[in-house]
């Protein structure tokens, strides 16, 4: 292999190897403080100032040290730093758990991803000056190294995402970029008798250790059932004590996507759950006779579908990760044949052809709602979905006052703009701890039809119904937005609000799991 092809070679590995950073990167963070706004600006920050400052040292190290062996010890630093990077990062952001989510999540990308970053942006220029060899080809050698350097991350992006990722997890596709990095420059640098670069294996071996050890999937109460990496991040089912102020001290079963809790169902019965919240959900829909039809949007583990079809209805569900639907038929005694399609709940609504009685919104990425699905054009094809006397239910974070509520009394006006009656449904603890279920009808709802009932919960009836109605006239919507396509708003408006929910995910949830021996990352 000609000199030439050979640091062309290095150049699309280095390309490959920068947006593997990117996505495991982000992968990384999201199981710690989430995937709102904030992180992914997070991200894409710091992604880009470890390029840049890569750019710039690279251009300045390449014209002052003019040796062949420069770019081989960059490249294996580079892959040092990204076959650690797993290990780097759960010691960095464990020790900002407590900080803010925005600041948190900085400082720790700063210390786990920017140092790996940093050494593959210093490559390019290095390289670029290598194989120039007159001035009028300066512009040529410089797009010829980008331009193969861009497929290689092209390559790199279809080939984590779709395949690494999912069967693999974390910690072995960064070994695999971080030695792939080092492994031709190392036997470069052998050729040229320098020896010492030996001693940077030291890393990889202490990666390949740990990437060995057998994880631990049991600790006291606390099992891990199963657990999977993707493109949408972590899911993992656990089993573990649970509390409840209706039921008491049980043993649950739970959903958990980037350790945030999607569901939690009674490990001992599956058919029910141990959320206070969902009991406003079948309870709104009772007022629907036995044999009515349904569109479920977000299946998690299962919870509502359980309720649902204790109230006899006809149930289509629709979810966008075919992990979760797997896990919800395998541990969560959601049966094989149910009709779940796997899609994206906007592009369902676009497409649908059928009419419900009963559509429910149970969307949720982490801690945030898709932002494509409460829009005016989404909300006005909902409402050409629904039967007569119809009902869509929405569930939402529980802020309805002050900025953090903007989100959620922007999404009733853009229900009320379609020509939605709206009535609020909020579980009863402070707005920072609950739950809002938006009621979204064509007509009044006849209450008086409430009819659903748990062992041990509380029940709503048409007697008391009121008591959990939220009076519509306390909140002002004047500041709140129509919420359209062309202007999604939404993500920006709630990410005050998924951050103190991503705050209590820490609090109740993540903390604890920190204190077992159960490895957070696979």
């Amino acid at each position: 292999m000609t000199k030439l092809r050979f640091l062309f070679l290095l150049a699309f590995i280095e390309g490959a190897s920068v947006m593997a950073c990117e996505l495991l990167g982000a992968k990384m963070i999201s199981p710690y403080f989430g995937s709102s706004l904030y992180v992914w600006a997070a991200v894409l920050g710091i992604t880009l100032f470890g390029l840049m400052c890569g750019y710039y040292i690279g251009g300045y190290i390449s014209e002052k040290y003019k040796r062949e062996d420069l770019v081989y010890w960059i490249l294996i630093l580079a892959g040092a730093f990204l076959a650690i990077m797993p290990y780097t990062s759960q010691w960095i952001m464990s020790k900002n758990i407590d900080m803010d989510i925005r600041w948190g999540s900085t400082l720790s990308l700063l210390i786990f991803m920017f140092p790996p970053l940093i050494f593959m942006g210093m490559t390019s220029p290095v390289i670029i000056n290598m194989i120039n060899t007159k001035v009028d080809e300066t512009g040529k050698s410089a797009g010829s190294v980008y331009a193969i350097s861009t497929l290689g991350g092209i390559v790199s992006t279809f080939l984590v995402g779709f395949y690494l990722l999912p069967e693999f997890g974390i910690k072995w596709p960064c070994f695999m970029f971080g030695f792939l990095l080092a492994i031709l420059p190392l036997v470069a640098l052998v050729k040229l008798k320098s020896n010492k670069a030996l001693l940077l294996l030291l890393p990889f071996f202490f990666a390949l250790k740990g990437n060995l050890v057998k994880p631990i999937h049991n600790n006291a109460n606390v099992s891990l059932l199963a657990e999977s990496e993707g493109i949408y991040g972590q899911v993992r089912v656990y089993d573990f004590p649970f509390y409840t102020e209706q039921k008491g001290e049980k043993m649950a079963r739970g959903l958990v996507v980037n350790n945030t809790l999607q569901s939690i169902l009674d490990r001992d019965s599956l058919d029910y759950n141990l959320w206070d919240w969902s009991i406003l959900f079948p309870s709104a829909a009772s007022i629907y006779p036995k044999g009515s039809s349904m569109l479920l949007m977000g299946l998690g583990g299962g919870m509502l579908y359980h309720q649902f079809h204790r109230l006899g209805f006809n149930i289509d569900v629709v979810e966008l990760d075919e992990r979760i639907k797997d896990a919800a038929i395998h541990h969560f005694s959601i049966p094989a044949n149910a009709s779940i399609v796997v899609d994206d709940a906007r592009h369902v609504i676009n497409t649908s052809k059928k009419k419900y009685d009963v559509i429910v919104l149970d969307l949720f990425f982490n801690e945030t709602p898709p932002s494509q699905v409460p829009t005016i054009e989404s909300f006005t094809k909902l409402k050409s979905m629904l039967n007569k006397n119809g009902m869509v239910l929405m569930n939402f974070y529980g802020f309805t006052n002050g900025e953090k509520g903007r989100a959620a009394r922007s999404v009733i006006k853009t229900f009320e703009a379609v020509g939605f009656q709206t009535t609020l449904l909020p579980t009863p603890e402070p707005e920072e701890g609950r739950n809002l279920i938006i009621c979204a009808s064509l007509e009044k709802p006849d209450w008086s039809k409430i009819s659903y009932t748990e062992p041990s919960r509380f029940q709503i009836t048409s007697s008391n119904i009121q008591q959990f109605i939220l009076d519509k006239t306390q909140l002002s919507i004047q500041d709140a937005e129509i919420l359209t396509d062309e202007k999604p708003a939404l993500e920006k408006m709630y990410a005050d609000a998924a951050a103190v929910w991503r705050r209590t995910q820490i609090e109740i949830w993540l903390k604890n799991i920190m204190q077992t021996d159960i490895d957070l990352m696979k």
